[in-house]
């Protein structure tokens, strides 16, 4: 191992902790605790339209000599405002992914689209909602009996089922969730039967009823609109958000379902897979008795699978527990995250009322989260700033690093430019579309290591082998021929070649100001030694330190 890469693996896995001690003295000086008049969303300062873009994007990056300025570039954002741009960002052409044979692997498209797609903001979302509404790539069977790969076409549909409802209210992505055909051979809700073909009723499945009330609605404990727990007055201990008896109403509730075809199965029967379409209610399989849901609420008794997933949906979506479990885990995803309650409540109020009395408005929570002033200005505030960000997942950290240095993804001749950043992402923990459980790649709880009770999901796959294999995508990134070979190209004519000016940029840009004089030195230090080698190789230095640095890794 060189002395620069064994040096930057020391500093990341020491100092990469959301408890760390902010710089002594912040390049930018923090901003009042209340953000609100001191800087206006439509006249953003260009450190404040970077950090904007690092939570709306897989990645800023400059228009550089394109005009007009694309919208995903930080002159656009400074130029239109972050209102204006988040309306732009909504209405952008919509990425998608190809399930069919001929075409390349979801997780090369997936990277391909993030890096180059218009649509960053629904590709964030749509990336968040699919680590919270979960289904696996790994999940889905093959059958050899037919021609297409049943997991890539049923992912891909679901991915695209994502994307289309990520600014639709948080109720129509419920039921189309419910009724896809992935997510029913995931979770087990495609064919789970209330009936054995004799006629004998049969307990149905409970798995999907269960993840759905854990993982895609409430979570474990009841919540406070401010997003913290419940606990109970006499023991301390946090009130359950549900029960077990409620979960086996749902699953009664939500029986009979199957995959789309000419028509329902005879009793006990099942349609076999099909992906091309959502599922089928088949009353001939389900449970048509009354069952207690939440709060008291009962079905109808005698009703239809149809009708009764339209009620165990409609009870699931009127909870208390929805709004601040939903919206703080896209703070999460977006900002940061340990948001503070007063954050998370005002994001609440948006998800319970758009304005226009609707509820469950994602495009509007999306607004709420981005324009909070807990999330504009060029920082956070000197008490927030050690508590503040989250550590970039290998997906954003890969596509944040590249968006900046303007690459290229060339696919002529044969070249797989996206699957070969997968496979960095791979080595990083995050496989996608592949997450390991129903709890993604990291759950959301998961605690940051040392930090005192802060939340910290993405360290959950943070460990000296990952940490490893951060370090050796950037070397490899910069040093080998591996990347262009696959059709990764990089673009290091964008950086000044004077050492000061260098460090001046790495500064401005990847960090929007916030770089401390420490690293400041560290990096002028490497870059002036006569040992560093020629003028590019000075660059890709001043890179290679700058990225694995705590100050880059943790985004604020």
């Amino acid at each position: 191992m060189t002395r620069r890469l064994a040096l930057a693996l020391t500093v990341l896995a020491s100092a990469c902790t959301p408890g760390e001690d902010p710089p002594e003295s912040p390049p930018v000086p923090p901003l009042g605790e209340t953000r609100q008049g001191v800087e206006p969303l439509d006249t953003p300062s260009e450190p404040n339209a970077l950090r904007f873009l690092e939570q709306a994007t897989f990645g800023p990056r400059l228009a550089l000599s394109v005009s007009p300025a694309p919208i995903d570039s930080v002159e656009h954002v400074v130029s239109v405002g972050i209102t204006q741009s988040i309306t732009d960002q909504f209405n952008a052409p919509r990425s998608t992914f190809d399930g069919t044979t001929t075409s390349a692997d979801l997780g090369s498209q997936f990277f391909v689209n993030a890096v180059t797609g218009q649509d960053q903001l629904r590709q964030r979302v749509a990336f968040a909602l699919s680590q919270v509404m979960v289904v696996s790539q790994l999940g889905i069977p093959e059958v050899m009996a037919t021609p297409e790969s049943e997991p890539k076409l049923a992912m891909a549909g679901y991915l695209n089922l994502l994307s289309s409802k990520s600014f639709g209210t948080y109720r129509q992505l419920l039921d189309a969730v419910t009724k896809d055909p992935a997510m029913g051979t995931y979770l087990d809700m495609a064919n789970n039967k209330a009936f054995k073909a004799n006629g004998q009723a049969i307990e149905p499945n409970e798995n999907y009823a269960r993840e759905m009330l854990q993982l895609f609605s409430l979570g474990l404990h009841k919540l406070n609109e401010d997003g913290t727990v419940v606990e109970d007055p006499v023991t301390g201990a946090p009130v359950p958000a549900y029960t077990e008896p409620q979960v086996q109403a749902f699953a009664h509730a939500l029986s009979g379902w199957t995959y789309g075809g000419a028509a329902c199965p005879t009793i006990g029967k099942s349609n076999p897979p099909s992906y091309a379409q959502p599922m089928i209610g088949c009353d001939v399989n389900h449970d048509t008795s009354s069952q207690v849901l939440l709060r008291g609420v009962p079905t109808t008794a005698g009703a239809t699978a149809t009708k009764h997933l339209k009620e165990a949906l409609d009870n699931v979506e009127a909870d208390p527990n929805v709004p601040p479990f939903i919206s703080k885990q896209l703070i999460q995803h977006l900002v940061t995250s340990n948001p503070s309650p007063a954050y998370v409540q005002r994001v609440v109020n948006v998800f319970k009322n758009n304005g226009s009395g609707v509820r469950g408005d994602l495009r509007a929570v999306v607004r709420a989260i981005l324009e909070d002033d807990e999330a504009r200005g060029p920082q956070p505030t000197l008490s927030q700033y050690s508590n503040y960000g989250h550590l970039r997942s290998p997906a954003l950290f890969i596509t944040t690093l590249v968006r900046w240095l303007n690459v290229q993804l060339d696919t002529s001749g044969g070249k797989d430019p996206g699957a070969k950043l997968n496979s960095y992402s791979r080595t990083m923990g995050q496989y996608v579309p592949r997450p390991p459980s129903v709890f993604s790649y990291y759950p959301p709880n998961a605690p940051a290591p040392g930090a005192n009770g802060l939340l910290g999901p993405e360290f959950a796959i943070f460990d000296t082998a990952t940490v490893t294999a951060r370090a050796n995508f950037v070397h490899e990134l910069f040093y080998a021929a591996g990347p262009a070979n696959a059709g990764v190209i990089i673009d290091l004519s964008t950086l000044p070649t004077d050492p000061n000016d260098l460090v001046l940029w790495l500064d401005r840009y990847l960090l929007h100001g916030t770089m401390s004089s420490d690293l400041q030195l560290a990096v002028y230090n490497a870059i002036t030694d006569p040992r560093a080698g020629d003028l590019t190789r000075r660059k890709k230095l001043s890179l290679f330190l700058t990225s694995l640095s705590p100050e880059f890794q943790i985004q604020r």
